[in-house]
């Protein structure tokens, strides 16, 4: 038995067709709770604003019923039970009312405490506490209790610099996040030892970016001691259970190899982080990541957050492959691309399987998805008190685009901090759908009326905010930007706003005129990112003291041609790698015609739309022609950054 046990047992087919959840702690929007609902044929609905609400609930459900057909439908309110009253009361009085909380199943541990911690670690501290046969615990000892059985952090035992390196690269190498409230009392405790006076532990322990770049500084100024044959006693490097982390911190990008004049006197295990034989060194990390990402490749029941890394690791792959010498990359090509049908294929069937249910996915702690970017950014705003935020969305910019960017923007501001985590797209992964979803908050099933337009994306933008407590006025909207001067960045950014969303559609441009596949699209990216635009706009907006954010809308995949559909006007949407038709009739005539596509199941979609994708690395064009495109759920196209920058002072 589980945590999850206690929740589904009460939701049982048969007993309602309505039910009515309070849920202050979005349990039921767990992933795997999420995956079991709607195994068990219900579908679930958010409520958060009673028009958005009404729109669902009689176009999808009230219809149905009245129709006689079967539909099981779950109404989460993210409150308390008196929270329920917020429905219609047409609603309220029909459906069966159920409540559930953190503190009922955890009630000898501090229920604020137990709140922040993320869904994802509940399994472990359930299984703790199943164990635990003790007094109720105050706040602290439920941090302790909580650092010690989800995390396996004891601060009483951090009291040295190997312990407290130990926990940091476990932690920021898999990437766990610690709610906040437990590291201020992990800082506390490691700030009354004397042996951490001097450690920046406000930054390292949080951040995963200041972590490591701590750590690069750190293993330049520790080559340069080991060149003189002086020791370095600053971060114990060469401990071996930190030497142990070297070799896949460079080898999956965390740090950076750096330059060296000469290998004598540098040990063995130090070379994976040295820069001398550039093409030794691009051999190795190939190698590597392709082992890696075979090894990591997730399966039908994964978490959406593998998918998320390993799209960087597969990222940090194709930008290697675009850079290598001509001789390794013919080496390896017939690898990569192997991989990546495998990689594609497996993809899809996850995305068939686990797709539907990352809508619902909490967004507070990070945004799931491009329509959970603006609430999330309503969220750190109230929380934080961030009063100024800008959105860049780059039109059609890739995980592995992003990548290049990235390190330029390294190179050319190395003050600046990169916070980097990926959110996915709408699927098709069309501008007019995934983009307008992000701009308005929403899954496409509430813009039916636009869904194949961007024209209500500045309406969307502004009415978010407005209903979020921001003025109008103080609310900016622009797009088609990207080739302006320098000088004009300021003029349109005047400072009564106080929210901007900018869509920078240069990336796209490019795409839709791109030949030579990924590497070119690399190429020019770079070329783009080198004029300056972006860092002046970055640089505008942070010294403005904007809090920026950087994302996409989806991302972008090299196609081969499988021949053109014979859809004629069939077709509402025409796309390379998506056709939309309104029935589903059409769909089936084209399934008919052309052999391995994907018949989409159209979550989130108004009701009829049909969907048909593309399947793998295949386009609806001429046979053998090569294009970059979109549109199809390809993991570059899904899988795309959300980011945010800022500069350190």
């Amino acid at each position: 038995m589980n945590w999850r046990d206690h929740i589904l047992k009460n939701l049982q087919p048969g007993v309602s067709r309505l039910t009515l959840v309070a849920d202050p702690d979005g349990l039921l929007l767990e992933e795997d709770v999420l995956s079991a609902l709607g195994d068990m044929g219900f579908d679930i609905l958010t409520f958060s604003d009673p028009i958005t609400f009404r729109y669902a609930y009689e176009a999808n459900y009230r219809s149905r019923w009245d129709r006689g057909e079967a539909a099981h439908l779950v109404v989460v309110v993210q409150g308390g039970p008196q929270e329920l009253r917020r429905l219609p009361f047409d609603v309220w009085q029909r459906g069966h009312k159920l409540f559930f909380s953190l503190a009922d199943i955890f009630p000898k541990l501090s229920y604020p405490v137990v709140a922040a911690v993320e869904k994802s670690d509940l399994d472990k501290l359930y299984r703790a506490y199943q164990d635990y046969n003790g007094p109720v615990l105050g706040e602290k000892a439920t941090k302790d209790f909580i650092l010690k059985h989800v995390f396996g952090i004891i601060p009483d035992l951090i009291n040295s610099p190997v312990e407290l390196m130990k926990i940091l690269l476990s932690r920021h190498c898999n990437f766990v996040t610690v709610p906040r409230v437990l590291d201020e009392h992990l800082i506390h405790c490691l700030r009354e030892k004397s042996v951490f006076k001097n450690w920046p532990l406000e930054d390292i322990i949080p951040s995963r970016e200041a972590f490591f770049a701590f750590l690069q500084e750190k293993w330049r100024r520790f080559l340069e001691s080991t060149a003189r044959g002086e020791n370095f006693t600053e971060v114990p490097f060469e401990h071996y259970d930190i030497r142990v982390y070297i070799d896949n911190l460079f080898l999956e990008g965390s740090l950076r190899p750096v330059p060296v004049a000469s290998m004598e006197g540098i040990p063995a295990w130090v070379l994976a982080g040295v820069l001398f034989d550039k093409q030794a060194e691009e051999r190795r990390r190939i190698k590597w990541l392709l082992e890696k990402i075979r090894q990591d490749l997730p399966g039908e029941t994964a978490s959406h957050r593998d998918w998320q890394r390993l799209a960087v690791l597969w990222a940090e792959l194709l930008v290697l492959s675009g850079e290598l010498n001509q001789d390794i990359k013919t080496e390896s090509k017939p690898q990569i691309e192997e991989l990546h049908d495998q990689l594609e294929e497996r993809f899809a069937s996850w995305m068939l399987v686990r797709y539907g249910s990352l809508a619902n996915l909490s967004y507070t702690s990070k945004p799931v998805m491009v329509h959970h970017i603006p609430r999330y950014l309503a969220h750190v705003r109230a929380k934080e008190g961030a009063k100024n935020i800008a959105l860049l969305v780059i039109d059609g910019l890739a995980l592995d685009q992003w990548l290049v960017i990235r390190n330029f923007l390294r190179a050319r501001c190395p003050a600046w901090r990169i916070e980097e985590n990926q959110v996915f797209a709408w699927v098709p992964t069309l501008t007019s759908i995934s983009r307008q979803a992000l701009f308005a908050a929403e899954p496409p099933l509430y813009f039916k009326d636009s869904l194949t337009t961007t024209s209500k994306e500045e309406q969307h933008w502004h009415k978010f905010w407005e209903d979020s407590g921001v003025r109008r006025g103080n609310t900016y909207y622009r797009k088609g930007l990207g080739d302006e001067l320098a000088s004009e960045i300021g003029e349109f950014l005047g400072s009564q706003f106080e929210i901007v969303g900018l869509v920078i559609d240069k990336v796209d441009r490019i795409m839709h005129g791109m030949e030579l596949g990924t590497t070119g699209m690399h190429q020019q990216i770079r070329l783009w990112a080198e004029q300056g635009y972006l860092v002046q706009l970055i640089d505008y907006l942070v010294k403005n003291k904007f809090a920026v954010y950087l994302t996409s809308d989806h991302g972008n995949i090299a196609a081969r041609g499988r021949g053109r559909l014979p859809d004629g006007v069939l077709a509402e949407t025409r796309g390379e790698r998506a056709r939309i038709y309104y029935y589903d009739v059409f769909r089936q005539q084209m399934m008919e015609e052309i052999a391995n596509v994907i018949c989409w199941p159209g979550f989130g979609l108004p009701q009829g739309y049909s969907v048909l994708l593309a399947m793998g690395r295949s386009a609806f064009v001429s046979k053998g022609e090569e294009i970059v495109s979109h549109g199809g759920i390809s993991l570059e196209e899904v899988v795309v950054p959300f980011v945010r920058i800022w500069e350190e002072y």
